[in-house]
């Protein structure tokens, strides 16, 4: 079974600093826009890069939100599977990939 999940209302500079303290192992030398710019601020406290993620463009935001949790999908899913059986929903996550 596949579920697709729309999200609007994103507030970019909260999910940065959220996960970027998770990313920044993972990053290394990525290519595209979004890792380029991930690279760079990865080096700065969570709480200046989201201040920096909310001034750049639409379209890098939303690049490095995908970078951001498919970079994190493991502790992102294990996460929400551990919502699920505490609220006695049967079922697991087995993958997530934002595109």
């Amino acid at each position: 079974m596949k579920i697709t999940l729309e999200l609007s209302n994103i507030d970019y500079g909260a999910l940065t600093e959220l996960l970027l303290p998770f990313a920044r192992e993972k990053i290394g030398h990525k290519e595209g826009t979004a890792a380029a710019v991930l690279a760079k601020i990865a080096s700065v406290p969570p709480s200046v890069a989201a201040k920096m993620v909310d001034l750049l463009p639409q379209e890098t935001k939303d690049e490095l939100v995908v970078l951001l949790v498919n970079k994190n999908k493991e502790k992102i899913i294990s996460a929400l599977n551990s919502y699920a059986a505490d609220k006695g929903l049967g079922f697991n996550i087995r993958e997530l990939e934002v595109e």
